[in-house]
């Protein structure tokens, strides 16, 4: 994506915490650990994706990314980011937006939360 800009990012990133991955039930492991394996809080890829979010954000874009249950470390790591928390008619929760705004604003943090 290296130089283009888009109003909106979506993202579904690995966001289990390997702990709570090793607690899950059997039928999951039928699914490459990759897509569930979020790194030691289910962060890794969640921070690289805010750090790197400004650089193909349009001016007005927004910024929107699944966490599941890892929401609350999130909020926990970054207190001062007004996460938006998206409701869904049918379940489902963990989900947050941030406008390409925000996203500036907080590129320091999130860069220096890098692993």
């Amino acid at each position: 994506m290296p130089g283009k800009k888009y109003d909106i990012l979506v993202s579904n990133p690995p966001y289990v915490a390997r702990s709570e991955w090793r607690q899950l039930p059997a039928e999951y492991f039928a699914e490459p650990e990759i897509g569930f394996d979020g790194g030691e809080n289910g962060l890794d890829l969640v921070i690289e994706i805010l750090a790197e979010a400004e650089n193909h954000l349009s001016s007005h874009g927004i910024l929107v990314v699944e966490v599941g249950s890892s929401a609350e470390a999130l909020q926990h790591r970054f207190p001062a980011v007004p996460f938006y928390w998206l409701d869904f008619e049918r379940g489902g929760d963990g989900v947050f937006l941030l406008t390409a705004q925000q996203v500036r604003q907080f590129t320091p943090d999130f860069q220096s939360a890098r692993s």
